[in-house]
């Protein structure tokens, strides 16, 4: 190990600092997080060991391994904690970034190749992949893809056989397989013996084709007229939002008012000129075939990408941009092969990958803290709503108007109580709820309120018990309720009705307004808290609150 250690040249040394750095910040900022979205959809819809729980079609995906990994993950290590996944996630994106810095060093100087990497380590941009364990479906794809090029330059038996593997595997992770299928496909038919080994990639396609026609037929797309249209804008646009992701000219600049498809366009115009030209100089029939492979691999994404883009799928979403990077670096490794570069173009190729290193991993940084207080609202939320469990409809649905978070429509009540009674719970305790942050007890008191379903009802005046009359002026007033509810009179007052549990500076529910002669109850149910509640009225006139 010390001599391989010794042997190894500086910028593989620095990569693979580099690379612990990047998997250690990554683990470091997942480690405040909990499940989020489509995760939920795996821990509480897919728990059965059956065929269509493997099989069914995520949208339009095949994530057998994903949905596997969790199911793994939370058998072994329960449901407090996210840290397994997210584990299996950091280690599967630093295999993507290993695997495409020894393809990009077979082909340019290794300081290059380390240049080209750099950034992807540390994609802000791409955020939404790198921070959400959901997406090592897309990483799991993009290291077969990979893995099974880099076999194929054995051009051995054994070679072939493994890059037939890695190809299935690739397609098993997630669709975006279907590029690399393509690579190899083109990679295969540019070369003599393309007959006899054209098993690498007729196997694994047919078995995709299997699956499609027993269970991936059923999908969801969003395949449109209107997406064949603006698909050759689609394919161009993704291209120049990768370019500028790469170079750390799409963080967002508010200020300024640029988008990276400002800096992405020219850039594309660049890069499309100096293809051209490389292509012209070397000789079309002297290009390598394995250009021409993953230059259809490249727009082979966009093109698919594009067809079956939803109105959340733009070329400029983060989740498509480490795809897309990641092939337009190979792609300029193509191009590049052989070329010797002078020493001081690879310090300024080197500079501008640590600027470009640096402006992603800012971005990287401000995601992984807005995602910490997501977290938070995410705990409080599923704390109260395992303190109401007794009271609240099992049909009940989290929903970003009622925790302020989106659970995507698929966190349910029933199915969460019953995942929580089997693995565990990622919730707050109470006393962390009671200590937890002002917006995540106001997420709570959300959920309070709408998995009670508290609400003012009208009812017959009559003179209750326990009355006060309560003057307001225009400022906020603060009522405390007895644990069973209260009763609210108006003869003149106009006044907005809110209501709190946890939070000490709002009223996060609102239960609408009192005007003049209202009479309204609201009844409280008994719940695993014992946090009392708080009316807050704001309006003017004179309101009689009596105990229920």
């Amino acid at each position: 190990m010390g001599r391989r250690l010794r042997e190894a040249e500086p910028a593989t040394l620095v990569f693979a600092g580099v690379a612990l750095l990047s998997a250690a910040a990554l683990l470091y900022w997942l480690s405040d997080l909990t499940f989020w979205r489509d995760e939920w959809d795996f821990l509480l819809h897919r728990r059965g060991f059956n065929v269509e729980t493997y099989l069914d079609p995520f949208v339009e995906h095949l994530l057998a391994p994903s949905i596997g990994a969790y199911q793994l993950t939370v058998a072994v290590f329960g449901m407090e904690s996210a840290a397994p996944t997210q584990v299996i996630a950091v280690a599967l994106f630093i295999t993507d970034v290993v695997l495409l810095f020894v393809y990009l060093r077979r082909r340019v100087d290794g300081w290059l190749a380390l240049a080209a990497v750099m950034p992807i380590l540390f994609l802000g941009p791409s955020w939404d992949d790198l921070l959400f364990p959901f997406q090592m479906a897309f990483f799991g794809s993009i290291a077969g893809g990979i893995g099974a090029l880099l076999a194929l330059e054995a051009r051995t038996r054994r070679g072939d056989v493994v890059a037939t593997v890695l190809l299935a595997i690739s397609l098993l992770w997630s669709g975006l397989g279907v590029p690399f299928v393509i690579m190899v496909f083109v990679d295969l038919a540019l070369t003599r013996d393309r007959f006899r080994r054209a098993f690498v990639f007729v196997i694994p396609t047919a078995l995709y084709a299997i699956w499609y026609l027993g269970w991936g037929r059923e999908a969801t797309t969003f395949i449109s007229f209107h997406n064949l249209q603006t698909l050759i804008g689609y394919v161009a646009d993704g291209i120049a939002s990768g370019l500028s992701t790469l170079i750390g000219l799409a963080v967002p600049r508010d200020e300024m008012g640029v988008s990276s498809l400002d800096w992405g366009r020219p850039l594309l115009v660049v890069a499309l000129g100096f293809g051209v030209w490389r292509v012209a100089r070397v000789g079309i029939r002297e290009m390598p075939a394995r250009f021409w492979a993953v230059l259809a691999g490249l727009l082979s994404f966009w093109t698919l990408t594009g067809l079956n883009a939803a109105v959340f799928g733009q070329p400029t979403s983060g989740r498509y941009q480490l795809v897309g990077v990641v092939l337009t670096v190979m792609l300029a490794a193509e191009l590049l092969r052989g070329v010797r570069v002078r020493g001081w173009v690879i310090a300024t190729v080197l500079g501008a990958s640590l600027l470009a290193t640096l402006a992603n991993l800012s971005m990287l940084e401000n995601n992984a803290r807005g995602l910490a207080g997501v977290a938070e609202r995410q705990r409080a939320g599923l704390a109260a709503l395992e303190l109401t469990r007794d009271e609240v409809d099992p049909a009940f649905q989290l929903t970003e108007a009622n925790s302020g978070v989106d659970y995507l429509g698929v966190l349910d009540a029933g199915s969460y109580f019953s995942a929580i009674d089997a693995h565990g719970s990622p919730a707050f305790t109470p006393a962390e709820l009671a200590a937890s942050s002002e917006v995540a007890r106001s997420s709570a008191d959300g959920v309070f309120a709408a998995a009670l379903d508290l609400r003012l009802v009208p009812v017959a005046p009559s003179a209750g018990s326990s009355c006060g009359a309560v003057p307001l002026g225009g400022a906020l007033s603060t009522v405390p309720i007895p644990p069973t509810g209260v009763v609210l009179h108006s003869d003149d007052a106009r006044a907005d009705v809110r209501l709190r549990r946890y939070a000490t500076t709002s009223f996060p529910a609102d239960l609408g307004g009192l005007r003049p002669g209202d009479s309204v109850e609201l009844a409280i149910p008994a719940d695993g808290s014992n946090q009392p509640w708080e009316l807050g009225l704001e309006g003017t006139g004179t309101v009689e609150v009596c105990a229920r």
